[in-house]
């Protein structure tokens, strides 16, 4: 089943039933998205390039109606970042809104990019994917550490929203989507939605106030965001008693927002644990609020904890964690990348961690070079190939410096060419414009040699 085939099921047993509250019903989006999914070819590429709204969502559903690939880029991707995923993807048809279109109006040109339409006389019934056929991909290969296609199944997607959904335990989830459904979390958050034939409010950029507001008006029960977002409904959030599951997830989780949340709302944040070409695979435990972990593996999900010299992990001890599950990625689009990844049907994700008696694991830290800033991840070798394009730079070296519950932002070390001279601001702005703005590096240090 796809998600498109949820929400058709859905427009059949609950039609009355809000997908968004006082907007849209189960019957009135699957009618919308029907619609637009017939101009949709089967097997085709299309590229989804909206920030959140009522549209974007259908617009997102609708490729995955049709049988189509979905390629899912995040609104805030610009210049020659987007022109790389464009060119590298090929997508039949971009679909976009009027900021991104306007924004990127040049990159766009040279491709067939259209602000969805829902008025086409014809519907279809919703297709649905084989096994391994192509259905998501992302350009965010959080384990090779550089910018490339991650494809997913159209089937195996719907399967990790089914099974995660059974694990947060609610019975129909209503929520706001407070991050881009381009991003994994995104994509979850839609996903649980739909397998409970919930309620959903996406919002194209966060307000505490505003969030605030929707979940206690509509009597929102589920809350799955980034560390950040929790840090300003803490300062300046109200409210929220309706909430019954708060999830935190794509940062490092720090007690004070942890406390800082418990002792203004009386809610307690758990973490769930996922990556993009694994998608979601564990989740902290409702009951267990004395530690801060990312949980346990969720029912399909197997793991090990893989010590340097290969031997496993005992209680205690750090190592990488390896796993497999149903739902994990097709593979890379980059052949040679996935040797690298796999072991014995095992995907090593570059993640450290360490567990306890309780099976209860922990998060230590990365092998993979990866920095997460604003829940974003920013890979350091895309960053230094950019700094090396400027004929002034002979080498270049990026790393992350400490953001608090931000993350990290990009710092870089760079190596000047004999005969030129650099100034810090070109540099900065050489880069800075050409990447969205997660990614704009915060320093430039110019150094000898690199260590």
């Amino acid at each position: 089943m796809s998600i498109g085939k949820v929400l058709e099921k859905w427009s059949k047993e609950i039609p009355n039933g809000y997908l968004i509250p006082e907007k849209l019903t189960y019957e009135q989006a699957a009618d919308r998205v029907s619609r637009l999914a017939s101009s949709i070819s089967e097997g085709s590429v299309v590229a989804h390039f909206m920030f959140n709204s009522i549209d974007s969502v259908l617009t997102y559903i609708a490729g995955f109606w049709a049988g189509a690939k979905v390629v899912a880029i995040d609104p805030l991707t610009s210049s020659e970042d987007l022109r790389f995923i464009l060119e590298d993807s090929s997508p039949d048809v971009i679909f976009t809104d009027d900021e991104t279109q306007k924004r990127e109006r040049e990159v766009l040109k040279d491709f067939r990019s259209v602000i969805p339409s829902f008025n086409s006389e014809m519907r279809i019934n919703a297709r649905d994917y084989e096994d391994r056929t192509p259905g998501l991909s992302y350009y965010y290969a959080g384990i090779a550490g550089r910018t490339m296609e991650v494809i997913h199944s159209g089937l195996r997607v719907e399967l990790n929203n089914r099974v995660l959904y059974e694990t947060i335990g609610l019975n129909r989830i209503s929520t706001v989507l407070t991050v881009p459904i381009a991003h994994v979390l995104g994509n979850s958050v839609l996903g649980v939605t739909l397998e409970s034939g919930g309620e959903l409010v996406p919002i194209k950029k966060f307000d505490p106030i505003e969030v605030s507001n929707l979940i206690n008006k509509y009597s929102m029960n589920f809350l799955a965001t980034v560390p950040m977002v929790y840090d300003s409904l803490i300062e300046s959030g109200h409210g929220l008693s309706s909430l019954k599951v708060c999830i935190s997830t794509a940062a490092p989780l720090f007690p004070k927002t942890i406390n800082g949340f418990r002792e203004k709302f009386n809610k307690n944040i758990v973490q769930q644990y996922g990556f993009t070409e694994g998608l979601v695979l564990t989740v902290q435990p409702l009951d267990v609020n004395d530690v801060i972990t990312i949980g346990k593996p969720m029912k399909g999900v197997e793991i090990k904890v893989v010590k340097e010299d290969k031997t496993l992990s005992k209680p205690g001890e750090t190592g990488e964690l390896w796993v497999k599950a149903p739902w994990l990625m097709l593979g890379y689009s980059d052949e040679s990348e996935n040797s690298l990844v796999w072991e014995d049907g095992w995907l090593k994700t570059g993640d450290l961690v360490s567990f306890d008696e309780r099976g209860l694991l922990y998060f230590k830290g990365v092998k993979k070079r990866m920095l997460k800033y604003k829940g974003y991840p920013i890979f350091p070798r895309d960053l230094e190939l950019m700094l090396m394009s400027h004929p002034g730079v002979k080498e270049a070296r990026v790393y992350g410096e400490d953001a608090g519950n931000m993350g990290q932002q990009p710092v870089a070390n760079v190596v000047v060419k004999d005969g030129y001279r650099i100034k810090e601001d070109e540099l900065l702005n050489y880069v800075n414009s050409r990447v969205a703005f997660y990614k704009r590096l915060k320093r430039i240090n110019f150094v000898n040699r690199l260590d």
